[in-house]
């Protein structure tokens, strides 16, 4: 009668035991695969993004900025639109002509890509 009770409760802890090892095992590998590509913590030490990066305290206050550059954003609406009307004739004069993409315009590049080569 002992017997058969010490086999199930040897085979639960067998399954459990070999279960367990075998969950460690799967997050071990999956650790292994993903983190064999990521950067090196000195690299990440000396990390500049070329966009501002800030840090924040729970206030609200910024703490640091990490950049290389001094890039910030504005929103369309506070660039005057004689930079915006620059921009647009220097890139591409027909901008509000057409639906996203100029046919003439794209024609016009495949015919100077052709001839240059």
């Amino acid at each position: 009668m002992v017997r058969p009770l010490i086999n199930i409760f040897g085979s639960v802890f067998t399954i459990i035991t070999l279960g367990t090892i075998g969950v460690a095992i799967t997050i071990g590998a999956v650790f292994w695969i993903y983190g064999r590509d990521l950067p090196s913590h000195e690299s990440l030490s000396q990390y500049k993004p070329p966009t501002i990066s800030r840090i924040y305290s729970v206030e609200g206050q910024i703490i640091d900025e990490f950049a290389r550059e001094r890039r910030l954003f504005t929103p369309a609406g506070e660039i005057p639109d004689s930079v915006k009307n620059a921009f647009i004739s220097a890139e591409d004069k027909n901008f509000y002509s057409h639906p996203g993409y100029d046919v003439r315009g794209i024609i016009s590049a495949v015919v100077d890509a052709v001839r240059s080569g």
